[in-house]
């Protein structure tokens, strides 16, 4: 627990290094908001330390948790499956409009007189049933937790999941009641948690909508604008493809045993020459709860928006030890002998006991954040292997770090080989979210792939560096990699 802890601080203090030079904002703010994304970019990572400290009482309502698996998308694929965009807010009693100012006039009043608390019971019990906590007001969102704590602080994808950093709340006089306040791009969706006493990591006891993470659930807010296609939920009559357990393989470029599983289409045995999609954190991109990747590739398959493909998942934890996650083992520090893993080992495997198109053109391979800079890498290495490359918010940045041994060396290669590489032309699918919540511009990498003729396209999500958002890509990554 506490190597992630220094690992995470670590690559936050080396990212504010590296951004040290960028110009403050300077628009006046109100005194009582904080307006993200940030003008400060800080390079994110998907590591944070685990909640360990014991749960305080709350007073709070706890609202069952309803898994988020709506698929966010830059443009919405298909009028079917688009959500609408704006909504309606429930009225609160008392709260004269839906802007800050009205707000701040509200809780002024909630503060004040010896039945404080009385009012903010009522209030608490109107805003918890009306659904909106988060308080999403016309001009800002007001962040709401009710219960014992000396102090409260909102951190999620908008502050990086920075320990101490986010929205600090206030106290509504003396009652129960913190509030924190916001200013979010209309048309985005966030994770978030709660920290109480600085220590005590919580999802929002009032707000039912979470998305499981690596490190457990994270609580969502979606922005009334926030645009949204749903591929991940399994459809009523859709014919389901079939995923193997996982499956043990020795390695010898590894040293070690790892794991993968495979996804087979419907009508797999009478199909012939099918493409195969690479899948790096294969854990988590086959969890329904975190992905659900399986799930959109039937949904896809039956709507006719790609041909059938097979998903090879591979697995990130040790097979020896499932609670031992070796992503960036795999991803930094030793990126050389997983990817000739997968090239030369996992991929002969797969062609010699699957109907897989065995080109060059058939195969992608796909990661996400650190798996997102090593696909860059491997995809590279072994162009001659892999014709696609499925990039989700990569972390660039690592490159130019020292906080894995194999980082330099991806560095070197992948500059060398993007300056002077030959052979037969990539297509690539990129993804970032929000500026400021997410990795930086994409554009650089992009037109440097551009000069030798591959095909890139940059997608964009209104999201941070978090699952629901890969999630919600993932069906735009299959139509533009294996649309028919």
């Amino acid at each position: 627990m506490k190597n992630l802890h220094t690992i995470f601080i670590l690559f936050i203090a080396l990212a504010l290094a590296a951004c040290a030079n960028i110009a403050p904002i300077t628009t006046p703010l109100p005194s009582t908001a904080t307006i993200f994304p940030p003008t400060q970019k800080i390079a994110p990572t998907n590591t944070r330390a685990q909640n360990t400290a014991t749960a305080l009482r709350s007073t709070a309502t706890t609202i069952p948790v309803t898994d988020t698996l709506a698929s966010p998308t830059r443009t919405p694929t298909s009028a079917a499956t688009a959500m609408p965009a704006t909504r309606t807010p429930i009225p609160i009693a008392g709260l004269p409009g839906e802007t800050l100012a009205d707000w701040e006039t509200f809780v002024a009043s909630l503060a004040s007189g010896a039945d404080a608390q009385a009012r903010v019971n009522d209030f608490w019990n109107t805003v918890t049933q009306a659904r909106r906590v988060p308080l999403v007001l016309n001009d800002a969102v007001i962040f709401l937790y009710k219960g014992d704590a000396a102090s409260v602080l909102w951190r999620g994808d908008f502050s990086f999941w920075q320990l101490g950093k986010g929205i600090d709340g206030t106290r509504v006089g003396e009652t129960d009641l913190w509030y924190g306040v916001a200013k979010f791009p209309r048309d985005s969706r966030t994770e978030y948690e709660i920290l109480l006493n600085g220590t005590q990591a919580l999802n929002d006891p009032a707000n039912p909508h979470k998305h499981k993470s690596a490190f457990g659930y994270n609580s969502i807010l979606e922005m009334p604008e926030f645009q949204v296609t749903d591929f991940s939920k399994r459809r009523a009559n859709v014919p389901q493809g079939t995923l193997t357990d996982w499956t043990r393989i020795e390695s010898q470029a590894w040293g070690a045993p790892l794991n993968y599983r495979v996804y087979t289409p419907p009508n797999y045995e009478s199909l012939e020459n099918l493409p195969v999609v690479y899948i790096t954190d294969g854990n988590d991109f086959s969890d329904p709860k975190m992905s659900g990747t399986p799930a959109i590739i039937d949904n896809l398959i039956a709507a006719e928006k790609i041909s059938p493909l097979i998903a090879v998942f591979i697995d990130a934890r040790n097979p020896n030890n499932l609670r031992d996650n070796q992503r960036e083992k795999q991803f930094l520090a030793r990126p050389e002998d997983f990817a000739a893993f997968i090239a030369t080992e996992l991929v002969p495997h797969i062609d010699a006991t699957y109907h897989t198109d065995a080109s060059r053109s058939g195969r992608t391979l796909m990661g996400v954040s650190y798996g997102g800079a090593f696909t860059t890498y491997a995809g590279l290495r072994y162009q001659d292997v892999f014709g696609r490359l499925a990039i989700f918010s990569p972390a660039y940045w690592v490159y130019q770090s020292q906080v894995a041994a194999g980082a330099p060396r991806m560095s070197a290669f992948v500059n060398k080989a993007l300056e002077t590489r030959g052979g037969a032309p990539l297509k690539i699918f990129l993804s970032g979210g929000v500026p400021g919540w997410d990795v930086g511009d994409l554009k650089p990498m992009a037109e440097r792939f551009r000069k030798h003729g591959d095909a890139v396209e940059i997608f964009h999500s209104q999201e941070g560096h978090s699952w629901s958002a890969w999630s919600g890509l993932t069906d735009e990554m299959l139509e533009y990699l294996f649309g028919e």
